[in-house]
């Protein structure tokens, strides 16, 4: 499995971001960034694939955390 992933920041931030994820995870580009259009820092593009599936850690589904109002007005 292949996550493409975007980053967008400030350089310096980003190439620590990017350092971290090369140190859990294969990862393919990154290696260029691009400054973003019409707003601050630049952008990053690599992707992403875990060396390793954890074998305990059950797949469980996402919960909601929020109580009660749905927003909605009646």
């Amino acid at each position: 499995m292949t996550v493409k992933v975007r980053l967008s920041g400030e350089p310096a931030q980003i190439a620590a971001v990017v350092e971290l994820l090369r140190e859990r995870y294969e990862t393919a580009g990154g290696d260029r960034a691009y400054p973003n259009r019409g707003a601050f820092g630049v952008r990053v593009y690599l992707e992403v694939r875990p060396t390793t599936l954890p074998a305990t850690a059950p797949a469980s589904a996402p919960t909601q955390t929020s109580t009660g109002d749905s927003g909605r007005q009646s």
